[in-house]
């Protein structure tokens, strides 16, 4: 899933995300898929995750390929620095060498099996006003219907942003002060305001309707985090997090919110919300918390024998978005669960996990400069676990491309 961080960093500017244009047959495909990636003999190639099947399946429909670009597969070169991206029955990703400027935005349509590049991102540097081009603070990715590119100078004082729409390969500079919406429904538009602090946190939201008549709505919120992928029948969930007694903003410690384009109210959901994301199947949202007395998994001698600890405790939660009420949806204390790693597909909720077995381990020894230092190897497993909402049932599937 996607969640929006209204944060500004030294090296990236993470974009805010818009409901945009219509997606062909967009609820029917993540109704049945997970866009992902995944290994084929060491090769990283894009792939659908199945969760009523528990398969992973490249894209590339050919079972000899070797997912290369010498091989001739559409997705050889894939550059995991970007992302994967479904728009009106195409695949959207950037292929190229390990750097941003150096990738191709590419197309692949999913019906004819025709792959084709759109624009490269060299190109798009060569819109960058020459006052400008020495900044190192990058922003881009696709989001609903565009590839979306930003740039800051050297200290911050002046930026350059445009976007390509990905139907024609149109290329649009965007003025200095656009800000992306962060929330449409129904003619309802919210942005970011013009106010806002060092972090990136908004001093609420600016409501533009359907007339273009604008007013700053919920001003008292510090918003840090909004899900609006999981804008449901006019509800938006969104966080604003704690002040700390020095001013500064709690950027790990937040509320948890909705608010009703509907009728303008907001709701309180939870008090202490952790820093996970989340997913959304009828009433209720689905994540992961820090519990009391977490299991114990070992001790990792890479980090002066510190004791690592499954902070999750294998549990993942759900609570309701009217009530608050927040209850156990399943419980694997054998597994460590990635909070940041969660979507919904269909009436399945997919969870990442992560574990590490600190009781097995290899020794490997290495010289750096000069001086021989010892790393320890722990045995690691990733994969998936997946909870049907509907019976309540869970399948672990084991990542064994890894």
């Amino acid at each position: 899933m996607k969640k929006t961080l209204l944060i500004l960093t030294v090296v990236l500017l993470l974009l805010c995300t818009a409901c945009g244009k219509n997606e062909t047959n967009h609820d029917a495909f993540f109704d049945t898929f997970l866009l992902t990636d995944m290994k084929v003999d060491g090769i990283t190639t894009p792939a659908l995750f199945n969760p009523a099947k528990g398969t992973s399946t490249p894209i590339c429909t050919d079972p000899l390929c070797a997912h290369t670009k010498d091989a001739g597969c559409p997705f050889g070169g894939y550059n995991k620095v970007g992302d994967i991206h479904y728009h009106n029955n195409a695949i959207y990703y950037l292929s190229g060498k390990q750097s941003l400027l150096d990738s191709d935005i590419m197309r692949y349509d999913m019906e004819s099996g025709k792959i084709d590049s759109i624009v490269s991102l060299t190109e798009l540097a060569e819109y960058v006003p020459a006052d400008i081009k020495s900044g190192n603070g990058i922003g881009h990715g696709f989001i609903d219907g565009y590839f979306r590119y930003i740039i800051r100078n050297a200290d911050f004082t002046a930026a350059f942003q445009l976007r390509v729409d990905l139907d024609n390969g149109k290329v649009e500079v965007l003025d200095k002060n656009y800000r992306y919406p962060t929330a449409e429904y129904d003619g309802i538009t919210l942005t970011t305001t013009p106010e806002m602090d060092y972090t990136g946190v908004s001093y609420g939201f600016v409501k533009t309707d359907d007339k273009g008549n604008t007013e700053t709505i919920l001003a008292d919120r510090r918003i840090q985090i909004t899900f609006d992928d999981l804008l449901s029948d006019g509800k938006l969930i969104y966080t604003d997090c704690y002040q700390r007694e020095d001013g500064k903003y709690d950027l790990e410690r937040q509320r948890l919110w909705m608010y009703d384009f509907k009728t303008g109210e907001d709701r309180l959901i939870m008090e202490e919300f952790p820093d996970v994301y989340i997913a959304m199947h009828g009433d209720y949202i689905y994540h992961v918390k820090d519990v009391e007395n977490p299991p114990v998994l070992g001790v990792d001698m890479n980090s002066e024998g510190k004791e690592r600890f499954n902070t999750s405790g294998g549990i993942l939660w759900r609570t309701n978005i009217y009530t608050g009420e927040c209850e156990i949806a399943f419980e694997m204390p054998e597994y460590t669960l990635m909070g940041t790693q969660i979507d919904r597909v269909g009436q399945y909720i997919v969870i990442g996990y992560h574990n590490v077995d600190y009781k097995n381990y290899t020794v490997e020894e290495f010289v750096h400069h000069n001086v021989v230092e010892t790393w320890y190897q722990y045995p690691e497993e990733i994969g998936r676990i997946v909870y049907d909402t509907v019976s309540g049932r869970t399948a672990v599937y084991p990542d064994a491309s890894t």
